[in-house]
């Protein structure tokens, strides 16, 4: 399911997206009512999401003309 997901350019895109959106609310939430666990699950969302499209062109290189 992840090998289908990151060959196809508009569903890890829309993926690393998402997690982004997530994780703003999650950290904003969790470091303002002091919920470590919150903020915690924010930051790790925040990280996949940054970590996807790197990922994507290591596994996946762009073909050559």
């Amino acid at each position: 399911m992840i090998k289908r997901i990151l060959q196809n350019r508009l569903s890890y895109l829309s993926v690393s997206f998402v997690l982004f959106l997530a994780a703003l609310p999650l950290v904003s939430l969790g470091t303002t009512n002091d919920w470590r666990l919150m903020s915690t699950i924010g930051m790790v969302a925040l990280s996949v999401a940054a970590i996807i499209p790197p990922l994507q062109r290591v596994l996946f290189p762009p073909k050559s003309k």
